[in-house]
């Protein structure tokens, strides 16, 4: 599957997705509307999914949290097919879920604790939830070190992705405009202050003299950043992303803040905000300062490319059924994988890799 595709795929296929969301607006059940092999997908999973999305980043609209939801969990399957192909020890993995599930819980104290904090960072609501949440972190980060070329697959040694050539560099300089300017750089941090106690004005207080302290110098926009309760840090200007944030980020210099309005998601009493941490504009610098940059870019984009040719290969060869009950589905799990999902049914055994 190229994974550098989905935000065009989800740009391209909004349109459907009404007719996706409306199928999802009854009370979620256990039926599965998507296998990837063994890997099934229910109306409930996708639920979650989208609740934990909208929960992590209240920035993004509904809408493309529902979207993205149905491109998470076909990738997820697709992921598992590749981790079982690469040898990656997914028993291990499960183990280590379990364990660091346990220390987490010891650390908060008790498992209400634990829960109420999982459920302000990451929007899950059970112990089970969590645990499958860091298993599948996991296996998608191994999976991904392994071919993108970082992390040895068993008994096979690194993949080999090879830099490119002091002769490319300089070609790319002399031809590509963009190498030749430093690209502007735009960083700022959705922030979220979670009331404690029962007292909304001693919470809110505490926000205002924080944003005050910023205001006078008295604290950096780092240090600001350390006392929130939780932080999403962002790049540019992401699509999917709210309006009002867009309009903020596209013009405010460094160290400006916006406070955003009260969220359905977390606790109550929580206070959230964006702020810059850093937007410059572009400048053109010389052969001497871009190479290491254009050295760098090169390879990121060959490893990209590796990756996406990986998951296509890997979503051609794995058996996907889409339920026809859901209008615009099938096609949509089609262009998100590259290919065409035949006629077939739910529980046939996948392919061999």
């Amino acid at each position: 599957m190229k994974i550098s595709r989905i935000l065009l795929v989800l740009g391209a296929l909004l349109c459907i997705a009404p007719a996706v969301i409306a199928q999802q607006s009854g009370i979620a059940d256990e039926t599965v509307i998507i296998q990837v092999n063994d890997y099934l997908i229910t109306k409930a999973d996708i639920m979650d999914e989208a609740r934990r999305l909208l929960h992590q980043n209240p920035l993004i609209a509904q809408q493309a949290s529902e979207v993205r939801a149905y491109t998470n969990l076909v990738q997820q399957g697709l992921l598992l097919q590749a981790a079982a192909k690469l040898a990656v020890p997914l028993e291990q993995y499960f183990a280590l879920a379990d364990e660091f599930v346990l220390k987490e819980i010891e650390r908060a104290g008790s498992i209400n604790n634990f829960l109420l904090e999982k459920n302000n960072e990451l929007g899950v609501l059970e112990i089970e939830e969590f645990r499958d949440y860091i298993y599948n972190n996991y296996v998608y980060t191994h999976v991904l070190r392994i071919v993108a070329g970082n992390q040895q697959t068993a008994g096979k040694g690194f993949r080999v992705i090879l830099e490119p050539s002091p002769e490319e560099i300089r070609r790319e300089y002399k031809e590509n405009h963009e190498y030749r300017m430093s690209p502007a750089i735009l960083k700022w941090s959705y922030l979220k202050f979670y009331q404690k106690g029962d007292s909304a004005q001693a919470h809110k207080d505490m926000v205002d003299k924080a944003l005050t302290d910023l205001e006078n110098g008295a604290i950096s926009v780092q240090e600001l950043i350390d006392l929130a309760d939780d932080a999403i840090a962002n790049t540019g200007q992401p699509e999917d992303t709210a309006t009002w944030v867009l309009d903020f980020v596209s013009s405010a210099s460094t160290g400006a803040y916006k406070i955003g309005p009260k969220s359905n998601f977390g606790s109550q009493g929580t206070v959230s905000l964006v702020v810059i941490t850093e937007n410059t504009l572009p400048k053109e610098y010389p052969f001497a300062e871009a190479q290491s940059i254009i050295a760098k870019r090169l390879m990121d984009e060959r490893r990209m490319k590796v990756i996406d040719d990986f998951f296509e290969e890997t979503a051609t060869k794995a058996n996907i059924w889409v339920t026809d009950d859901i209008p615009g589905l099938k096609d949509f799990i089609s262009q998100m994988i590259g290919r065409d999902i035949l006629a077939n049914t739910p529980g046939k055994n996948s392919e061999e890799l």
